[in-house]
């Protein structure tokens, strides 16, 4: 170190270097550079520190959000049942993400207080609401914008320019029937055919069905009806009496797929058809997951109770076939078909078979059990005059096979339905399955045809629904069916006709 370094280190009062200057005299500079640097980051350190503003203490205080509640959870279901099927809520991800289960709860109604009146504008609000599908018709091209008809347009007509003549009146039918049905719905989730009459609150309603062997079809037939008006287990002011629907649908399932008692002597394919069509459209309307898997294995039970080749009758594979069997059988694949379920193409082909043997080559009229015979008459509608039930039931079918409007077996069945319009006739022209059947195939024929066939259904249905007591809403059973299904049948299978501008979208175009 240098002589003139060295003044900066003496004693001030003695002269003399002190002993911090002798020592630094000796340390190299780069090493009084870098603990001066030390010194000066310790400094630093110590201000920031010293300058952080102190926080007083405070307490902590956790929110918690609150748990929606159990969707599932319902009293008036047994446990049993409840676990049969899932509705998860609608952030959960489900198979097809075009599905929607938004709800608006501000326009959602109690179900009780639904099902004792008559709601404004429900069906419109929850037609508003449903899932949205995408063109499709069963393999044929389709209709002109949704699965379902109106159902899948947010409440928009699909048939044709102006929407259905009457059809505000209708609607209120239709949501008057819908009212009635809720109304009688069995705690576990059933139409009872033969004991509805243990839900009536006012007066006891007649006209109760034969046995409650028809029980899980009437059932099946009433979940339609709702879901025919937009209404599903996840939507509307009715959906947890749909939910209940569906779940007694799903409890009568056996292991083998089939819904229902296998009694009656085969009858009960009936009862399974129904249902499988209830089951697939109420999976396909709303996408719920474990829903799948009940509607595909009744889907599978139904084909593999089709005799090979041809249609269907009672049991499974019996050998003999019938219209009318085949007729449910056909719509209910129809709905899978739709629904995404899996539906073998040789289901469709083999009913077609039956079809073209059953109908005859020159007025194209459709047998019950054989080509010509008198169509299906139980003994105790004997005194129903006979109607062209299975030709337009083999109508229908037609269409949703793919067959066009000029072909002769559609044009043969056109002419003989449009001579035998409805007419409300109790004592011995009523058939409300005829009506119903040539309705869905009048209604896609269209034209001429269709007009003078809705001028009748209306006059037939909408002003003979009964007003008042505990029968408001409903129809009374005087047809040929009506000593087996009872009011419930009756009330069930006209709403479904009625909905026909918005069960399905138009497979073909008006002439």
């Amino acid at each position: 170190m240098r002589h003139a370094d060295l003044e900066l280190y003496r004693d001030p009062d003695h002269g003399a270097p002190n002993a911090l200057g002798q020592q630094l005299a000796k340390t190299p500079w780069w090493m009084i550079s870098i603990a001066l640097h030390a010194v000066f980051v310790m400094l630093a350190y110590l201000v920031m520190f010293d300058a952080a503003p102190v926080v007083p203490p405070q307490d902590i205080v956790m929110e918690v959000a609150e748990v929606p509640e159990d969707p599932w959870k319902d009293d008036e279901i047994p446990p049993e049942i409840d676990s049969d099927i899932e509705l998860p809520p609608a952030e959960v991800p489900r198979e097809n993400p075009e599905l929607s289960d938004d709800v608006d709860p501000s326009t959602d109604e109690n179900v009780d207080d639904v099902a004792s009146g008559e709601p404004e504008n429900a069906s419109d609000r929850a037609i508003e609401r449903e899932s949205r599908f995408t063109n499709l018709a069963i393999g044929v091209g389709g209709g002109p914008a949704a699965k379902w008809g109106l159902r899948g347009l947010g409440g928009k007509y699909t048939g044709g320019k102006g929407g259905p003549p009457g059809g505000g009146q209708k609607r209120e039918r239709v949501n008057a029937g819908i009212a009635w049905l809720a109304r009688h719905q069995a705690p576990d989730g059933s139409w009872s055919c033969d004991n509805f009459q243990a839900c009536c609150k006012k007066n006891v309603c007649d006209g109760p069905g034969a046995t409650a062997e028809h029980t899980p079809g009437t059932s099946a037939l009433a979940v339609l009806a709702f879901l025919g008006a937009g209404h599903t287990h996840r939507h509307g002011p009715y959906r947890e009496v749909v939910k209940r629907g569906v779940r007694y649908l799903q409890s009568i399932q056996s292991p083998d797929g089939c819904v229902g008692a296998k009694t009656g002597q085969g009858h009960y394919i009936y009862n399974h058809a129904i249902a499988t069509m209830a089951l697939a459209e109420a999976y396909g309307m709303t996408g719920t997951p474990t829903l799948r898997a009940t509607a595909q294995a009744a889907v599978d039970f139904l084909v593999g109770a089709q005799n090979p080749y041809m249609g269907w009758r009672y049991g499974v594979r019996p050998g003999d076939n019938d219209t009318s069997v085949t007729g449910w059988a056909v719509l209910a694949l129809k709905s899978a078909l739709l629904a995404d379920l899996t539906v073998p193409p040789e289901a469709f082909a083999g009913a077609r078979n039956w079809l073209d043997k059953a109908t005859d080559d020159s007025y194209f009229k459709t047998g019950y059990t054989q080509k010509g015979d008198n169509g299906a008459r139980a003994s105790e509608a004997q005194r129903y005059r006979p109607t062209e039930a299975m030709t337009a039931a083999a109508l229908t079918c037609r269409i949703f096979m793919g067959s066009r409007p000029d072909e002769p077996a559609v044009k043969g069945a056109v002419s003989l339905l449009v001579n035998q319009v409805p007419t409300w006739e109790p004592e011995t022209g009523n058939d409300f399955y005829y009506w119903y059947y040539a309705t869905l195939g009048m209604f896609q024929v269209g034209g001429e045809a269709w007009s003078r066939w809705e001028k009748g259904l209306e006059a037939a249905l909408v002003k003979t629904q009964r007003r008042g007591g505990d029968e408001e809403g409903s129809w009374d059973p005087c047809d040929a069916w009506g000593h087996a299904g009872g009011r419930v049948y009756a009330t069930a299978i006209n709403i479904l006709s009625l909905e026909v501008y918005y069960r399905y979208s138009k497979v073909l175009k008006d002439k």
